[in-house]
This record gives C-alpha cells, structure tokens and sequence, in this order.
C-alpha cells in the first residue's frame, strides 16, 4: 500500500524555464496579448473561470517598497549560492523572478506548514508574493507605475503561467485554486492525458512563450506525475547604446584555472560604477532604460566564490542604487552565449522548504486532493538560455546617460577600468523596480 501511495503523490514543479536573449533582435518579441496560441490538445480549463476580484491600486505600491526589494534579492542570492557551489568551474544562469512565479502557482494551494515554508523561502507571505507578481505582470503588459489608467508599449520582456493537471477522476483540482491563479497571476490550467500528446502539448507551449529560445521542457511523464506548474520567461531587448563595429575587439579570457580563451569584447564607456569591497563593476542599459545589465567582477586576489558567497539582499541593493559618485567606466564585456539546466530542489531544501517534498507531510489542499495519496513536490526544474552580443538600438536619452559626465563639476570624473576578462558575476534587473529577472556566473566562455 505505501508503493501506491508513493507512486501518486508526485506534484513536478516543473519550473521555470527561461529565456532572455541580451542586445540582440529577435523576433516574436510582442505584447503578450498579441501572442499566438500554441497548437495544444489538452482541453483548457480557464476558459470559462472567472477571474478573482482584483483591487487595482497604482503597481508603484508594491513593486517600490524596500523591503520587498531587499527579499528579493535575499532570495535571488540564495539561489545562486545554492547553485554555484556544485561545480565551480561551470557557468550558472537561473531567474529568480520565474522560480517566485512558479513558487507562487504552488504557495495558492499549500497550507499550514508546507506553507510557511514556502513563504519563509521566498521572503514574503503568499499575499504580498501574489500581489507583488501581480503588479509586475502589469507592468510587463506597459501599465504606468503610478496612473492605472495610462498604459504604454509592452516590456522587452513576456512572462507567461501555466498548470497542467493529469485527466483522471482519482484528482480532483479547486475552481477556488484555479480562479485564483487565474486573476492574480494569469495563469492557465489544462487537463491533459499526461502521455505523449501532453508531452507535445508542454514543449509547445513553452516554445512559444519563450519565442523558441527554449524547444523543449518535457522528454516524458510518468506514471507518478499528476500536475506540473510552469512558468515561462522570456526577456529579449536591446542596448540603450549599441557597440559600434570599432568597439569590439579580440581578447582573452583567462579562468580561475589559467586557461585561457579567445572572446570577442565589447568595449563602452558607462556612467555608473559599482564598488564594495570585493568587488567592481558597473551597470549597462537596455532600451529606455526600463533593465540594466549589472556586471560584478572580483578584486584581484578575491574568489569568485568568495564573492558569490557574500552577497546578500541588502548589500546588493546598496552597491547598485549607489554607484560611487564622480567616477565612470572602460568597460569591457565579452560576447558570451550559453544554455543551463538545473534542479533547484536542494536550494528550496536549504531555504526551509521540506515538507513540500515528503509525501507525508505536504498539504497542498487548497489546490487539489487525490483519492488514495497526497500530492508532494517532486522536482523544481529550469532551464535557461542567454544570449549577449553587440546588436542594439541607440536612442534620444544617450545623452541623458551621459549627462552627469558632461555637466559642469569641480573635477573631472575619474575613470576606472573594469573588463570583464575573467569570471565574474551578472544580474540583468528591471531598471525602475529594481526586480532581479537573472542571476548568472560566467566562469568560461563556451
């Protein structure tokens, strides 16, 4: 009898797969309400749902409180320690913001301790987590900050949510979990045999939220899967000032190792410089100045991991909304492209989070019951994808970049050299929210 239970108590996280193709033009790059739906023959079950009451109150509200801000990107950096050490010498690219989407989907429907743990590992309780993603989300879509009524272009960047349920009259799903996944974080539900044509049907739909940057997800589904929730992040924009074809150069790269790599650097010159006392760095625009590239090399004679190990929400937050004044940047970034996969499991199990996983303790109630077992996490998976070369589009506020260069000052500023041309640390962030999208560790380039 424990082999039955065992053999159904499997709820995948399947997470998160993200997408960001840096400085370069894709296209497919729309408004998500312009997107095309994927060709899929699971029945959708939110069509007919009705969306949970939303109070619409200017998003500035949630996505500008600093201590919202400093959780994130706690969290943002627990996940990259959580992931870095596993193998030092390989590259990392995770995206907070699509593990807190999908993290989120599965928060909705956990109670009592299972969901405490959760919300001690992201930093906040379902409701602030779920209205924060939910003003994000508006924002993505081009909503003002402060006017709910004024509405602009879609964002370089499309999130979409999606939970997948196995068609079976042994699991029975909340239209309360549904309708509120729905209203809050736009999310679809579909039930789905859960065979081969489920297979097809996720793939599908995670190419197409993520513009084929990530083909496929799923290989197979066993026979212990009953749900999958799944997020989809696609970031795709380019610089504010484009490299010029004189700006890009060879170089070498040389790893903690010694080896050495031949890379093709881009070469900028930046207005905000980056400092603490193991690191510098600086911050490179996208397009209207909506993300930022944030680069973080460490000091000569400091470890990556070392740097790695000490960042935390509070000091990552200083050292970017504080460059240090009257000082700019020859910058050097190298053209690096790669793909990454990873379970984050033993992550979440570090933040806390244990009882989602033990199929005897999980309570995921509010989101569903399964006759003769209970429904328990079994693995949070994401893949990435990143892509950053010299493409861009230069724009009217170059010169407002450079404006606290080019205005009259006691001194000229200073400028100090950072090239990227050994390992180091990158975020790409919203630029206004200061929302971490990702968090990656170049130790070579592939």
């Amino acid at each position: 009898m424990e082999r039955l239970v065992e053999r159904r108590t499997a709820l995948a996280l399947l997470g998160m797969p993200a997408a960001l193709s840096l400085g370069s033009v894709l296209t497919g790059c729309s408004k998500n309400a312009q997107d095309s739906a994927p060709a899929i023959s699971a029945t959708d079950l939110t069509a007919d749902v009705k969306d949970a009451a939303l109070t619409q109150e200017p998003i500035a509200n949630a996505l500008t409180d600093q201590t919202t801000t400093h959780a994130l990107f706690d969290f943002t950096s627990l996940l990259l320690q959580g992931t870095y050490p596993t193998d030092q010498q390989a590259n990392v690219l995770v995206s907070p913001l699509s593990a807190l989407f999908a993290l989120a989907l599965a928060e909705t429907g956990a109670a009592g301790d299972t969901l405490s743990q959760l919300e001690t590992a992201t930093g906040m309780d379902i409701g602030s987590l779920a209205t924060y993603l939910g003003a994000y989300a508006r924002r993505i879509s081009g909503e003002d900050l402060y006017d709910t009524q004024q509405k602009g272009d879609a964002l370089a960047l499309k999130c979409a949510n999606s939970i997948w349920l196995r068609s079976s009259d042994d699991l029975s799903v909340s239209d309360d979990y549904l309708a509120t996944c729905k209203g809050t974080l736009d999310a679809q539900a579909f039930s789905a045999p859960f065979d081969s044509t489920t297979v097809d049907d996720i793939n599908s739909w995670v190419s197409s939220k993520t513009d084929g940057m990530i083909d496929r997800l799923v290989e197979r589904i066993t026979a212990d899967d009953q749900l999958f929730l799944i997020n989809a992040l696609a970031f795709d924009d380019v610089w504010q000032e484009p490299y010029e074809e004189g700006d890009v150069q060879g170089d070498t790269f040389t790893t903690e190792k010694g080896d050495e790599q031949s890379v093709r650097m881009m070469h900028s010159h930046e207005t905000a410089y980056l400092e603490n006392s193991l690191a510098e760095g600086f911050l490179k625009p996208y397009e209207n100045h909506n993300f930022a590239f944030v680069a973080l090399l460490p000091k000569q004679g400091v470890q990556l991991a070392d740097l790695v190990a000490s960042l935390d929400g509070t000091s990552l937050h200083d050292m970017i909304t504080n460059p240090v004044p009257n000082i700019e940047v020859s910058a050097g970034l190298p053209k690096f492209s790669l793909d990454y996969q990873t379970t984050l499991n033993d992550q979440l199990v570090a933040m806390g989070v244990r009882d989602a996983f033990d199929p005897n303790l999980a309570d995921f109630s509010r989101m569903a019951t399964l006759k003769d077992g209970n429904l328990a996490i079994s693995t949070v998976l994401q893949k990435t994808f990143i892509d950053v070369n010299e493409a861009g589009t230069k724009a009217a506020a170059v010169t407002a970049i450079g404006e606290a260069g080019s205005t009259a000052t006691p001194d000229e500023p200073e400028v100090r050299e950072v090239i990227l041309d050994r390992p180091f640390v990158y975020f790409i962030i919203d630029n206004m929210t200061l929302t971490p999208l990702f968090v990656g560790v170049l130790t070579h380039v592939e």
